[in-house]
Order: C-alpha cells, then structure tokens, then sequence
C-alpha cells in the first residue's frame, strides 16, 4: 500500500498561465491569465514601466528615465538643441550651451535675451524722462524718445507739475484738491466715485448730524433735526429753543447771544449754575422698611389680642363648670336630708372663683 501511495504523489499542481506570458515578470493564479509584476506591464508583462515622470526617455528595467536623443535631465524634459526653434532675431547668433541652454550674440544696434530689443535713443542717450516717466522709443526704431508721464506731471520731458483741477475734472458739483499724484474729489450728497460721476442713495452717507433722521425728497434729502438743532444736516443749534441741561442734580440755565462770524453765526452759550434738592421725600428703601415694620406690629397686636382672649376664655370656663359641680353637690345633699328628716345645713363656697383651668375639677 505504501507503494501503491509513493507511486501516486505527482509534485505541487504548475497552472498553465496565457501563451506568451513571461515566465519571470508574470505570473497567474488562474489558468489563462498573466498578472504582472511590480514594475511590468503590458499584455504578456514584457514592459518595464519607467520612472514616473519620464517625458523623452524609455527603461530597460524598471523606474528607469533613459533619454531619448536631444533630451538630458532627470526626466528627459530638457533639449539639447534650443537654437533648432530660432529663439535669437535676425542678424543674431545663437549658440548652445550643451545643458539646454542658448546665448544669442546680437548683431549691431540690438540687445536683450533674444536681441528683440533694438539699441533706440532711450538705450544709447539714457532716459530723458523725469518724475518717474517713462522713455519709448518703439522699441527702438523711434528717432528720437518720447515720454510717457505719470499722473499729474505734464511737458516734454514730464518736467511739469499741472494742475489737476484746470479743467475741473469734479462732476456734478463736487470740489476738487491737487495732491501729489493728480487731484481727489469731494463729491456733494448724493454722488461718489474719483470724479464724483456715480449717483448713490441720498441718505447712504448719513448726511443728518447730532441724531437727526434722513428722508428721501425729490432726487435729494431732508433732515428732520431734533428740537435742539436745525439746519440742512442738523449742524446748527436752534436758537428758538431754550437748552436745559441736567448733570449730577445740578441745572444749568443757559444764556446764548449770536455774533457774526465770517459769514456764518456762532452761538455763545453761559450756563448759570443753581443747586435744588432732587431728594424725594421718602426714598424707596424707607417706604419699605416703614411698610415691613407696620406688618410686624400688626402682627404683635394680633398675637397678643388672641392670647389675652384666650386667658379669659380658659377663666371663664372653669369657673363655670366649679358652679355646676357646686350646684350638682347641693341638689344632692338636699335630697338625702329630706329622706333621713334630718336637719343639715350645707355650705358650699359658691364665691370661689378659679383662675387655671388646668386642673380637673371632677369632685368636691
């Protein structure tokens, strides 16, 4: 039998993968199929994948980068012969530098990287601009340079400082400054933007002063001014009303006279100080504690009245039941000396008045 057994064993099962599956980079676990290796692709996995990013470049193993001819660098992304595509103008050598590189050497009357720029009178004579300006010269091929000048300076060479606001350049009535690089604006109510050219919502600024409200009316505002104030944007005091100020229990009564002053008035207010007494007659705290003490006596005035009642009561009741207990004794004694023909006499002390009604009056 155990030969019979040795003769049956056959070894490990070997699956018979796809036909023309490398027998290295592959391999399968089903019958028909080739799975690949890391770094193998390919439908037999014959393939090497190259390193990632590899632009111009192949492998002969994998996560290799071997550059295509013309290509250097890490990833074959470098050419090698730049001057191919013409980088340098006309009239202009270009030269390689061996790493992907080129040097244009440029002809007579031309400069820069790739002698596009023409040597003109901005670069032989310098520029000739002053405030910041700038030279042009068409790239060169200008006669002479011109000037380009920044905001606010004027003239041939920008050597003019102009006037911003000559013409007014503020619309719609707004004033106009000169500043160092042009001119600002202070537009009016109503209007806003570097030239006061936008129209805005009259009331959007809070043109009204000193807590006055803002209406629309009629493509413009009005101010309703609380009754201390007056005026288009309630700046001004009104001189029709009198001002009470109260600081700290003191009140001032002021008195106001209106000089000129510059073609607008200005309003000089004295304020006359008197003292009164703002105390109440009675503070909150006393109207309490007076309250809370009226409830107390109350209270105390109650007690007492119960307890004195009381007392009267318990009297009262006791001797009342002493009585009927005296009258009880003799109503019976009365009663025994008639049956034995007997002459007694009987004194009860009917006087007795008892004053705790405690005790248990039960026998005489």
């Amino acid at each position: 039998m155990c030969r019979r057994a040795m003769m049956s064993y056959q070894g490990p099962r070997i699956l018979a993968c796809r036909p023309g599956c490398h027998p290295t980079n592959g391999y399968c676990e089903n019958p028909e199929e080739c799975r690949c290796h890391a770094g193998w692709k390919g439908q037999f996995c014959d393939q090497c994948v190259p390193f990632p990013g590899c632009v111009h470049g192949s492998c002969n193993k994998p996560w290799q980068c071997i550059c295509d001819a013309g290509w250097i660098g890490s990833h074959c992304n470098i050419d090698i012969h730049p001057c191919a595509d013409i980088p340098c103008s006309s009239n202009s050598t270009c030269i390689e530098t061996g790493d992907g590189g080129y040097i244009c050497l440029c002809a007579p009357g031309f400069t820069g990287k790739n002698c596009m720029v023409k040597r003109g009178p901005c670069s032989i004579n310098r520029s000739p601009c002053k405030n910041g300006g700038t030279c042009i010269d068409n790239n060169g091929f200008a006669s002479q340079a011109s000037c380009q000048c920044p905001l606010g300076f004027d003239g041939h060479n920008c050597e003019v400082k102009k006037d911003g606001c000559k013409p007014n350049p503020c619309a719609n009535g707004g004033n106009c400054t000169n500043v160092d690089k042009g001119f600002e604006c202070k537009c009016p109510v109503g209007f806003s933007g570097q030239s006061c050219e936008e129209v805005t919502a009259p009331c959007s600024s809070n043109p009204c002063a000193n807590g006055g409200t803002c209406r629309v009316k009629n493509r413009g505002f009005q101010c309703t001014c609380p009754p201390e104030y007056a005026g288009a944007t309630c700046h001004a005091l009104n001189t029709n009303k009198k001002i009470h100020a109260v600081v700290n229990q003191y009140h001032f009564q002021p008195h106001h006279k209106i000089f000129p002053h510059q073609g607008h008035e200005v309003l000089k207010i004295t304020m006359k100080e008197t003292v009164h007494n703002m105390d109440p007659f009675l503070s909150r705290s006393q109207i309490i504690c007076f309250i809370v003490l009226g409830l107390l006596t109350c209270l105390i005035v109650l007690i007492t009245t119960g307890i004195v009642f009381f007392s009267k009561c318990e009297t009262w009741m006791a001797n009342a039941k002493y009585s009927h207990l005296i009258r009880k004794k003799k109503d019976f004694y009365l009663k025994a000396n008639r049956e034995a023909d007997n002459d007694v006499k009987i004194i009860f002390p009917e006087k007795v008045k008892i004053a705790n009604y405690n005790r248990n009056y039960t026998t005489i």
